[in-house]
């Protein structure tokens, strides 16, 4: 072998080496919604109200999809979705569309898309996720 093939080689291998380390290095940081997918969150309390639960489809309720940023649910009458953004411990819903069915609790619904959407801060407690505004709980959701 000659001094030029055994250079190739060796950077060859170096450069291997240097990519390796680079990757190995670079962990990605998981977002702090990444554990809501995949969960129920079950609205239980609006506005410091404990919300009645009838265990049934028709509890308002969230659930999650962290890499799209998008949720989807039940606001407690009519199927619910829209986007939302998240930076630390800041939280804004965007836009929420809904079906558009008329229900004796209507007016739960519209108070908790209304509530949803003044939203700014979130906290996760254990099995609760607290949305807040400003430093004032709004909403309580418990995964189920």
């Amino acid at each position: 072998m000659n001094v030029l093939t055994i250079l190739k080689v060796n950077m060859k291998y170096l450069f291997i080496l240097f990519v390796f380390i680079a990757f190995a290095g670079c962990t990605p940081k998981l977002s702090p919604d990444s554990n809501w997918t995949g969960r129920r969150w079950v609205l239980t309390e609006m506005k410091g109200v404990p919300v009645q639960l009838s265990g049934g489809r028709r509890d308002a309720y969230i659930n999650f999809e962290a890499v799209e940023k998008k949720f989807t649910g039940n606001g407690g009458c009519n199927q619910v979705s829209g986007n939302y953004s998240l930076d630390k411990k800041n939280i804004r819903f965007g836009e929420v569309i809904s079906t558009k069915m008329s229900c004796p609790d209507i007016e739960f619904e519209n108070t908790f898309l209304s509530t949803l959407n003044s939203i700014d801060h979130y906290e996760q407690r254990g099995n609760d996720l607290l949305l807040k505004r400003k430093k004032e709980v709004l909403l309580r959701f418990t995964v189920r």
